[in-house]
């Protein structure tokens, strides 16, 4: 709003010419307020009421620059998940003409034009983005907003894996009848073995979704003996079995879980 006033003869009524039809009867009073709805150059006129006293002003209104902010959903992403970017722009006194988005926190705009854009991100962490705006006169703002990308929860088998042993203990360890492995298609069986009657230290082989018998383990050991098994998937919880061979009595079996890419540290399954 812009304040207007009359600086002539105050024992005359001022009226106002706006909109410059060269007629003042758009406001009446001494002081009086407007606004105008673009940039520009505006005459305005003030004449005296009961006269033909008239004086007119040129009076420029600048322009005033867009306001840039966007919002994003999901708003707490994943590692690879898709991310859609909507501006949430205004300009208060014209339309926004050009919107230009920087997904790669390069300090480019030049990843994606328009009102909304997407992206995701393979790996957990922090990125920038920024959306630049400009109106009709050329005035611009940017904004710009951190998205906190967390690691993708894990999968857990279709089909759980499961270890069959059968046996029977010895004075001096056990003997293995049976151990096999039934998994779901495409997981990873890993064995190992370690004791002085273990027929191979390691063996590795994906799974066909059948169950699988390990004939080679089927023997007799000696107390220590431990053989492990580990089944395993991309992105996936897997299944750990440890049988620890004792005399005299049935192995000590423990069956635990594996979180994706720790092999080697497995935890109890409720956590």
């Amino acid at each position: 709003m812009v304040t207007f006033t009359s600086t002539s003869d105050p024992g005359y009524q001022a009226i106002w010419d706006f909109d410059g039809d060269n007629l003042c009867d758009d406001a009446a009073g001494n002081t009086v307020t407007r606004s105008f709805p673009t940039a520009g150059q505006y005459p305005v006129t003030v004449c005296l009421d009961g006269t033909i006293s008239r004086g007119t002003e040129a009076l420029t209104i600048l322009n005033r620059p867009p306001v840039a902010s966007f919002a994003f959903v999901p708003a707490a992403p994943v590692a690879r998940e898709l991310v859609t970017f909507t501006s949430t722009a205004v300009d208060p006194d014209g339309p926004i003409v050009t919107q230009e988005w920087d997904l790669d926190g390069d300090g480019a705009f030049d990843d994606g034009t328009g009102e909304t854009a997407q992206a995701f991100w393979r790996r957990p962490g922090r990125y920038a983005v920024g959306l630049r705006v400009i109106d009709r006169d050329g005035a611009f703002a940017v904004a710009s907003a951190p998205v906190v990308v967390a690691p993708r929860p894990p999968r857990v088998f279709s089909r759980t894996p499961l270890v069959r042993v059968v046996g029977q203990a010895t004075s001096t360890g056990a003997h293995l009848d049976l151990i096999s492995v039934s998994s779901p298609k495409g997981a990873h069986v890993g064995i190992r073995c370690k004791g002085g009657n273990c027929p191979y230290k390691r063996k590795r082989f994906t799974a066909k979704g059948k169950r699988v018998v390990l004939h080679r383990l089927a023997r007799t050991y000696q107390a220590g003996t431990v053989i492990e098994v580990r089944v395993t998937k991309s992105e996936t919880i897997g299944k750990f079995t440890r049988l620890r061979i004792r005399a005299g009595e049935n192995p000590a079996r423990l069956d635990r879980c594996l979180l994706p890419g720790r092999p080697n540290k497995p935890i109890d399954c409720d956590r």
